[in-house]
């Protein structure tokens, strides 16, 4: 399963946690993650160009990107947003093999 964590304090959000295989189906062919590395991939390049501040860890294999905000803004905001909006919608049609979580710091 594919875990998706966002950290969200009174500022916005400080960041967030994706890792593992969602175990769809054999690698190369698993559409869920193809899917959500892209989304990822796609958010995580934008604040890692548009943003200051932000520190960013990936092991492939491991299937994780770690994304540290030290200071958000409203692009970073609406762009985590969106990030979990979709990814949600994945969830939905994919329950067992993604769960997207936000936690309060």
């Amino acid at each position: 399963m594919i875990k998706a964590v966002f950290y969200k304090n009174n500022n916005g959000f400080s960041g967030y946690e994706i890792s593992g295989h969602s175990g769809y189906a054999k690698r190369g062919k698993d559409i869920v993650c193809a899917s959500v590395s892209s989304l990822a991939i796609h958010t995580t390049n934008i604040l890692d160009e548009e943003c200051s501040n932000v520190t960013i860890q990936q092991n492939n294999d491991r299937g994780q990107i770690i994304v540290d905000l030290k200071t958000s803004s409203s692009l970073s905001d609406m762009l985590i947003r969106h990030l979990i909006l979709t990814l949600k919608e994945i969830q939905n049609e994919y329950s067992g093999y993604l769960l997207v979580e936000v936690k309060e710091e």
